[in-house]
């Protein structure tokens, strides 16, 4: 068509002429439903709550929408306009939504897309959900142009971040700021575009308040408000009409814009992406200009899910709730945001805690934590190939073969597999010569150490076998000399320091067996740490991984894709953050095998990249390397123990074994063939026979020559008689040698054979044939006995070294290791957490000098914590960590609240009880603390009668935002200006909020909760009740006597940190706000109660408790600038026996007579605003039902001065 709503080609003002002719709106309607390419992006019909608006991925696309969109309602006739002048208004509407290039942040979800997407969502509402029939067509025209029009402008930051940082809208606009200036720009525009002017000035006025309030309330600051007001429309089929269909619409505008959570979960989750990335933008930019963090904006601390499931809990289902009954159609949405909850939830429970955050985000940053060189990094490299699984156990077999490989090739392997144990041998000795270079280049504690002697006197004995094995195969000789017994003599000595070296070959496996089962025991030791309950243990345990990873036994990359951006709690993660862990994860020492990663494998990566980020990042923090120094300690000692034993064995084995003198052979194979060698030549024949036979059976000889005898008729004989014996043609004597036939080698080996000669010299010049009578032995099986003696002997040295090691290293592990890495452990806690609880263990058990030391650490640690309290953590901890010795440390600024109660009368209670004030007080003390401590307090100032507690707030909570706005009580407040105010919703909402883990007013309900339960323990003391009858107090006291005190709570800022010198210092909070305390606690003997509040106070406290306090004046203390609201909770119920918590307030309160809090109200409302004598008559009959009301009573005396008439300059505060 030539007529075409599609406004915008190039430009945002350029606007295309239209034909109203051409087009009606059920050919709108179809234009905008098309399938056809144009409008192919647009899949589905608009008026469908599943509209996917992301599609609309370019500005054109999203004005061309909005364009079709406004055809199909007919904005252009609602208000006298043509279809051009709409979609000139439309395009100035999406450049008003432009950031500006100096904009701070880059704003993802505050978009034109975004306004699209509500002003779609209430198209949904009017149309889809039949909401159009409740409201004239004009006020649903004025509500799609609030609903495109109502985030105009919007900078992608709060009002509370415009408000603390002096942002120039502050001064243009009043609060609220940001709905203030949308309100503006967008009534700039429509009278910029001419919307009002063919309209009568009533439906203009009308039209413009509908605009400009549908706007005002999507501020989420009076979310509670809007639906107090909804909850009270008529439920009725007629039209609204007036401030009706001002709610009502305004109503549909608030849904629609919060609506995002009961989209589909595609939707869902993209869109809180988008937001909870300009959250946290906005976090990061005022951590950067040094502005509290505001609620939700921390991403190191925030759980995304959570929020999102909170959100929908507490903030949506109400609201979706009341949509429902005001449009059934739209009942479907509370199913899909219940079911998002529901996802979100389970997210919740798989989502890392704040710590584990921080540190996979510290392992996602770069690799490189240092500059390192190229030998630096190859050095690094190689160690961790090193201590890598797979070298570990290759040198460990290597370590085994050469301990063992000589021994049972000599016992087992049949002489074919001779040439495979040779390069099996020559394999081996390459893999250790390998690592022990490698090794040598890399640790430098190897080097030219014992362990590096060792490994080089082991190794050397390898070319032994190896030369050994060679000959095997290649030598086809004998020699006749080495057959004598002075040869012989020496072939002994060599025999025996073989064996030894193959003994000290034995000690390479004791290294790598310390390797294994000592250096790396201690890994595990500092991670896991079971014999040590109190050891700092590692941020992820297997716990925490099956939790993370539910139904998961192996990972893969996309789940550790899916770890890694968790860690940004919806933030989209910076460029190659998972690239860098994937990274770290590949320079340990475990692989990841294409089936995936075990969980017990991932959690073993994890603490050891833990380890080696806290060892580089502590590398100046003496403190934290205690624990690696104690494990060092542990391996030294286990080391030295290893070398003992080793030592130990191997002279025992020497001494016993190797060290046996030789002694002259007089065997009969020696005796025998001297004497036939000797007879041969002189005795006859059948003698010689009888010789022969007699040395055959008692030697077994497999081949014999007699020199001077008949060689052909002395095999003869002997083959006779032996079985075995060989074939004279298989070996061939020439002079000094003996040849070997190659088949006889095929039967025996040379080293096998053994040569016997005799005499041990001769010589013959004649002739060729020898001179010796030569007998040749097959000791194959005494070989073999004696390696299989050996194997034995080894495997029993190896067996009494580890029995021998395991037991003297866990004894001293048990009375010397184990302590020292307890006292260490003790000392780096107190370092790293000064406030944390220490037990200090009492035991009747005997003890020795290193328990007594652990026992006397533990109690000089605990009288550090109890003598600086909360405020001296900062100091204990920078002391112990730093080199030198400096008490006097900076101080910190901290939110928190302060409580002060004091003894009343505490000076005439000292003179009457003289010396036993101080148990006293001590018993008094005892009690306060005790309620502190419970309700997560801490106690600081001790002052005699008084007692000074605190309850310290974190920079990131949302509670910290509301004590800087500092707002003046409520009734001289303008405006609500609370970011975080919409955490208190209409009471369904404070129903629910009580059990959600996003309800932040904790530290409030504690501070009171404490003090509540300090009152009622006061009065149930037993140690107390022993001085109602004491005759030195009735003195000065009524009878009985009872411990009254005052209390008086406040929250604001102080300086925590040190006060004094060097001689003496006290750790303490410094500020008006402290002092604050105190005054209050002075208050309440003018308004005779025991418990005086602020109303900073009082607004951090939750609903569930602000409905048990009372307003009982404003007031303007000296020193201060501004005044000052003042609250207490009545407690009158002396049957309380226990106080609790949160369930036992309205006991204290059993006894007030009915609504005295809501009627005491209504009075002290007539005194603030001037109306006292409303508020006389409200007093005087309080005063009947609850006499002797102290506030009561205190307000009568004051209004009284002045004959019960305000002042004309009357403020609505008094000065005290």
């Amino acid at each position: 068509m030539t007529g075409s709503l599609r406004v915008l080609r190039h430009k945002p003002a350029a606007v295309a002429p239209y034909d109203e002719d051409m087009e009606t709106n059920d050919d709108v309607d179809r234009t905008l439903l098309a399938t056809d390419i144009i409008h192919a992006r647009r899949k589905g019909d608009f008026r469908r709550w599943d509209f996917n608006v992301f599609v609309l991925d370019t500005p054109l696309a999203q004005l061309d929408f909005v364009c079709h969109l406004s055809a199909h309602f007919d904005l252009h006739s609602q208000f006298g306009l043509s279809q051009t002048q709409m979609g000139l208004f439309f395009a100035d509407v999406q450049a008003g939504y432009d950031l500006p290039p100096s904009s701070p942040v880059t704003r993802l979800y505050h978009t034109f897309l975004h306004a699209v997407d509500v002003m779609q969502s209430v198209a949904v509402f009017l149309k889809g959900f039949e909401g159009s029939q409740y409201v004239q067509p004009i006020a649903a025209a004025s509500l799609l142009v609030a609903s495109l029009c109502h985030d105009i402008g919007h900078l992608g930051l709060t009002n509370q971040y415009l408000i603390n940082s002096g942002h120039p809208l502050t001064l243009e606009y009043r609060n609220p700021v940001l709905e203030s200036m949308h309100t503006a720009r967008t009534m700039a525009l429509i009278k910029h575009h001419g919307f009002l002017k063919h309209l009568q000035v009533h439906e203009s006025l009308r039209i413009s308040k509908t605009i400009a309030r549908c706007i005002l309330f999507t501020d989420v600051s009076i979310h509670s408000d809007l639906l107090r007001k909804v909850k009270a429309l008529p439920r009725q089929s007629a039209v609204y009409e007036d401030e009706a269909s001002v709610v009502y619409c305004g109503f549909l505008l608030h849904a629609a814009d919060i609506c995002n959570p009961a989209k589909a979960w595609p939707l869902a989750t993209k869109w809180t992406s988008l937001i909870m990335s300009e959250f946290f933008e906005q976090g990061a930019l005022e951590r950067a200009e040094g502005i509290v963090v505001s609620a939700f904006r921390n991403a190191d601390l925030i759980n995304t899910s959570e929020i999102q499931a909170n959100f929908v809990q507490l903030m949506l289902q109400p609201t979706l709730s009341l949509l429902s009954n005001l449009l059934p159609l739209a009942a479907p949405l509370l199913d899909i945001a219940e079911a998002n909850r529901i996802r979100w939830e389970n997210e919740r429970k798989q989502s890392l805690t704040p710590p584990q955050v921080k540190l996979v985000q510290e392992l996602a940053r770069p690799l490189e934590l240092r500059q390192l060189t190229p030998y630096q990094a190859w050095t690094e490299r190689m160690h961790k190939w090193l201590l890598s699984p797979a070298v570990i156990a290759i040198v460990f077999l290597a370590s085994i073969y050469a301990t063992f490989g000589a021994i049972v090739h000599a016992a087992f392997v049949p002489i074919a597999a001779d040439q495979v144990v040779g390069l099996v041998t020559l394999v081996v000795f390459a893999i250790l010569i390998l690592d022990m270079c490698v090794t040598t280049c890399v640790v430098g504690d190897y080097r030219w150490s014992f362990y590096f002697w060792l490994d080089l006197v082991s190794i050397a004995t390898l070319v032994v076998d190896i030369w050994t094995l060679s000959n095997l195969s290649t030598s086809t000789t004998l020699s006749v000399v080495a057959g004598s017994s002075t040869n012989r003599h020496l072939h002994v000595v060599a025999a025996r320091c073989f064996r030894l070296a193959r003994l000290v070959r034995m000690c390479t496996l004791f290294k790598t067996f310390k390797e294994i089962a000592i250096r790396r025991r201690f890994k595990p030791r500092r991670q896991n740490a079971p014999m040590l309950p109190d050891a700092p243990i590692f941020t992820f345990s297997m716990e925490d991984l099956r939790r993370i990873f539910p139904d998961q036994t192996k990972l893969t990359s996309a789940h550790l894709d899916q770890f890694v951006r968790r860690a940004y709690r919806g933030y989209p993660p910076p460029p190659l953050a998972v690239h860098n862990f994937c990274s770290r994860m590949a320079q340990t020492r475990y692989s990841h095998t294409k089936s995936g990663l075990p969980l017990a494998t991932f959690l073993d990566i994890l603490c050891d990249l833990e380890a080696d980020y806290d060892r580089d990042t502590n590398a100046d923090n003496k403190i934290s390397q205690l624990n690696l120094y104690a494990s060092r300690l542990g391996e030294r000692v286990a080391d030295t123990i290893i070398r003992h034993v080793m030592f130990l064995l191997l002279a025992i084995s020497l001494i016993l074994t190797e060290l046996a003198t030789w002694t002259p052979d007089v065997s009969p194979i020696a005796f025998g063939l001297e004497t036939l060698h000797r007879h041969a030549s002189v005795v006859d024949a059948a003698y010689l026979e009888l010789e022969l036979q007699s040395y055959a059976n008692a030697t077994k000889p497999i081949f014999l020559f007699l020199a001077d005898a008949n060689a052909t008729a002395v095999h003869s004989l002997m083959a006779k008689w032996m079985p075995l014996y060989l074939n004279p043609a298989d070996i061939a004597i020439n002079n000094d040698t003996i040849a070997l036939s190659p088949g006889l080698l095929e039967r025996f080996r040379a080293t096998d054979l053994d040569v016997r000669t005799f005499p041990p010299q001769c010589t013959r010049h004649d002739i060729a044939i020898s001179c010796h009578s030569i007998a040749v032995f097959d000791r194959s099986s005494a070989v073999r006995e004696m390696a299989l003696a050996e194997l034995f002997q080894t495997i029993f040295i190896l067996c009494c070294f580890a029995v021998g090691g395991a037991f003297l290293t866990a004894d001293i592990y048990k009375r010397v290791i184990v302590p020292l890495e307890k006292m260490v452990s003790l000392t780096q806690q107190l370092a790293m957490n000064p406030c944390k609880n220490i037990q200090v263990i009492n035991s009747n058990e005997p003890m020795d000098e290193l328990t007594l030391l652990q026992k006397t650490l533990a109690k000089v640690a605990r009288l550090l914590q109890i003598g600086y309290g909360s405020a001296g953590a900062a100091i204990i901890s920078k002391t112990m960590m730093g080199e030198e010795f400096n008490p006097i440390v900076p101080g910190k600024r901290i939110h928190g609240v302060f409580g002060f109660c004091d003894i009343r009368r505490f000076t005439d209670i000292t003179e009457c009880l003289q010396d036993r004030v101080m148990t006293f007080t001590n018993s008094i003390g005892g009690i306060v603390h005790n309620a502190a401590y419970m309700f997560n307090g801490h106690a600081n100032k001790n002052v005699g009668d008084a007692f000074l507690l605190v309850w310290t707030i974190p920079d990131d909570s949302p509670d910290v935002a509301v004590i800087k706005q500092a707002k003046p009580p409520s009734h001289l407040a303008v405006t609500q200006t609370s970011d975080v105010e919409f955490l208190f919703f209409d009471e369904e909402g404070s129903k629910k909020m009580a059990q959600s883990t996003v309800w932040v007013a904790t530290v409030a309900d504690n501070a009171l909760m404490a003090f509540l339960k300090t009152m009622v323990d006061i009065d149930q003391s037993m140690a107390l009740k022993k001085y109602c009858h004491e005759d030195l107090l009735l003195e000065r006291f009524e009878a009985p006597f009872r411990v009254k005190m005052g209390y008086g709570l406040h929250v604001g800022w102080a300086i925590d940190g040190a006060i004094g010198s060097k001689y003496k210092i006290d750790a303490s909070y410094l500020s008006s706000d402290v002092n604050m305390a105190s005054s209050l606690e002075n208050a309440s003997k003018i308004y005779r109660v025991p418990l005086v509040m602020s109303h900073s106070f009082y607004n951090l406290l939750s609903p569930q408790l602000q409905q048990f306090c009372r307003c009982i004046d404003c007031v303007w203390f000296d020193g201060m600038d501004k005044p000052t609201g003042l609250f207490t909770c009545d407690y009158v119920n002396p049957n309380i026996k226990l106080f609790r918590g949160l369930g036992d307030v309205a006991e204290l309160q059993v006894g007030l007579p009915p609504n005295f809090n809501a009627m005491f109200d209504g009075g002290v409302s007539a005194y603030l605003r001037g109306d006292w004598r409303t508020a006389k008559n409200t007093f005087e009959l309080i005063l009947t039902l609850k006499p002797k009301d102290g506030p009561a009573e205190t307000l009568m005396e004051f209004m009284q001065r002045h004959e019960f008439a305000a002042p004309v300059d009357w403020p609505g505060y008094r000065p005290l």
